[in-house]
């Protein structure tokens, strides 16, 4: 069989063109993707952090009714109606943490926001 120069040439530009063009990923970004919401923790993967791990590493822990979560490494107790400035760990940003007492439960309420600086 007798191969000529041109189609010597076809066939490197043609192989060529596929190794520059392909990607490695089917991903749009044409990057290599993965999913980090499971988390690997005493030889185990977790969904979510448990509560333990969380109060032994982040300290104080808020739990607010739409379900999110603050922690602090210090809280102190603050009285009705005061508002305090602490690092929260978990968002890793300053929130302002306002409390309101609650006669009914006997315990306090805490409202948290984001401080308008973070």
């Amino acid at each position: 069989m007798k191969f000529n120069k041109l189609t010597i040439l076809h066939f490197v530009l043609a192989v060529i063109s596929i190794i520059v063009f392909n990607r490695c990923t089917n991903s749009p970004s044409g990057a290599f993707e993965h999913n980090t919401t499971s988390y690997f923790i005493n030889g185990k993967f977790h969904d979510s952090i448990p509560d333990s791990i969380i109060r032994k590493t982040y300290g104080f822990v808020i739990n607010e009714k739409n379900g999110n979560q603050h922690s602090y490494k210090v809280f102190e107790q603050i009285k009705h109606l005061r508002k305090e400035t602490l690092f929260c760990t978990a968002h890793k940003k300053w929130e302002v943490i306002t409390s309101i007492w609650q006669s009914e439960n006997q315990s306090y309420v805490y409202m948290v926001r984001t401080h308008r600086k973070s």
